[in-house]
């Protein structure tokens, strides 16, 4: 009885302030690891959208699908220049280019 009696006087311990600070920074920190999730979920899904988006246009730019626009790439060494004929794919940034064989380009 007597070392219950001085377990219940003794003074040893935390004090709330300490408590709560360290549940402060547990919180703290479970808000930073949620954070860097969704920001990393958010990237992944941008870079998802963007691969897709990639591959379409270089998809469609393989098996010439339809041009955004035709167009030409002039050439020029020792005095001599040359435009060849291309068909531009793609859009908003991403853009790839195949020869236009119709136009009199050479191709595959």
């Amino acid at each position: 009885m007597t070392v219950l009696k001085r377990k219940l006087r003794s003074q040893r311990g935390e004090t709330l302030v300490e408590v709560l600070a360290s549940i402060l920074i547990a919180a703290l920190s479970v808000a930073m690891l949620l954070g860097g999730v969704a920001v990393s979920s958010n990237l992944g899904r941008q870079a998802d959208t963007s691969d897709e988006y990639f591959y379409e246009t270089l998809t469609a730019a393989e098996s010439r699908q339809t041009p955004v626009k035709d167009g030409t790439i002039a050439l020029t060494e020792g005095g001599t220049s040359i435009d060849i004929p291309i068909q531009v794919y793609g859009g908003e940034g991403l853009y790839s280019y195949a020869l236009d064989t119709a136009a009199g380009g050479v191709g595959p």
